[in-house]
């Protein structure tokens, strides 16, 4: 008798398995990208230069 139990919790611990398995994922949200160094950063960030004739 108890070799029928055993195969049964088998059975279901495949079915529970494949379930988990095959089920959808949540999405995860994009990262963000990396802060450049300030170094780099000030570089770039002179906006005021592109306004000067």
């Amino acid at each position: 008798m108890w070799i029928f139990l055993l195969e049964s919790g088998a059975a279901l611990a495949l079915f529970l398995f494949i379930l988990w398995w095959t089920l959808p994922r949540k999405e995860k949200p994009p990262a963000d990208p990396p802060n450049p160094p300030e170094s780099a950063r000030a570089i770039t960030d002179n906006k005021d230069d592109h306004d000067k004739p």
